[in-house]
């Protein structure tokens, strides 16, 4: 698991890995840990499709 952490001195963030970095920074004033929300999974809405009669029927050259 990653946890970042921002700098309120400047903005930069930083990313640690390892638990005992992890605990160190919670007990640094100069930081604070980003809470990063779950991306919402993106829903494709549905597309309508054509009919094969109708796919022919644009496919078929008009008689004039």
């Amino acid at each position: 698991m990653a946890v970042t952490f921002k700098c309120l001195a400047s903005g930069q963030t930083v990313t640690f890995v390892h638990q005992v970095d992890i605990d160190s920074m919670k007990g640094h004033s100069g930081y604070e840990e980003v809470k990063e929300e779950q991306p919402q999974p993106e829903v494709a809405a549905p597309t309508k499709k054509t009919s094969k009669k109708a796919v022919a029927a644009e496919a078929t050259p008009s008689e004039e």
